[in-house]
């Protein structure tokens, strides 16, 4: 069993004990910001490595559209939904994959829309970050920008209140925001870290794997 194989096995119970940003950062890749079909990932460890202070054992990780050399229990198709700056970028889930990734948010905002246990649902990443005054001012911002694509559709948000503190330290988090599909419906987490020192190859905090907090859109 390898670290990859133990993330497609389970995802969630893999995130519970290492970090995985959620970002492709390999030089080569070339990746869609959005589509609704399954993207085809592996992970990769973050050179260094990095340290995780609270997480013996544990290591941090990222993306990788990377596959070759891959056994075929080490690869995973997902979803992935990126971001734009200002802008939300949107995709349509389905049963053709069980897990979805956005990219990793620091002040953005994630909807979800209704669910019929059928594996169909919308989901949107917002951002609204230019000459925002504070955080409160930007997620007001983005609950508008999705109420004005979801148009009328009841949806729900993760807002940047629920992932950006923690109480293991009181820094600035950052969100892996996934989703997993269960017999047609889809269940959303939120996996939390914070790069304490060191850049990217520093020191990290794991602020914990839970369901995702909602409001209602």
């Amino acid at each position: 069993m390898t670290d990859r194989s133990d993330f497609v096995r389970d995802p969630l119970e893999f995130m519970e004990r290492h970090i995985v940003r959620c970002q492709f950062i390999d030089l080569e890749s070339t990746v869609r910001i959005s589509e609704s079909r399954p993207h085809v990932i592996t992970i990769k460890e973050m050179p260094g490595p990095p340290m995780v202070l609270n997480r013996r054992g544990a290591k941090v990780f990222h993306l990788s559209n990377d596959v070759s050399g891959c056994a075929r229990n080490e690869m995973l198709p997902i979803f992935w939904l990126g971001y734009r700056q200002n802008k939300v970028t949107q995709g349509t889930l389905s049963n053709q994959s069980r897990v979805m990734f956005t990219a990793n948010m620091d002040g953005c905002s994630l909807g979800v829309g209704s669910q019929a246990g059928d594996g169909g649902c919308l989901v949107m990443h917002a951002n609204k970050s230019r000459d925002m005054p504070d955080r409160d001012a930007q997620a007001t911002a983005q609950r508008g920008q999705l109420q004005r694509k979801f148009d009328g559709q009841e949806f729900h948000v993760v807002e940047p209140s629920t992932y950006l503190t923690n109480e293991a330290d009181p820094g600035k988090f950052l969100a892996t925001n996934f989703g997993i599909n269960r017999d047609g419906w889809w269940f959303f987490y939120t996996h939390s870290w914070r790069l304490k020192s060191g850049g990217m190859e520093g020191y990290y905090l794991h602020g914990g794997t839970r369901e995702a907090i909602f409001t209602l859109g």
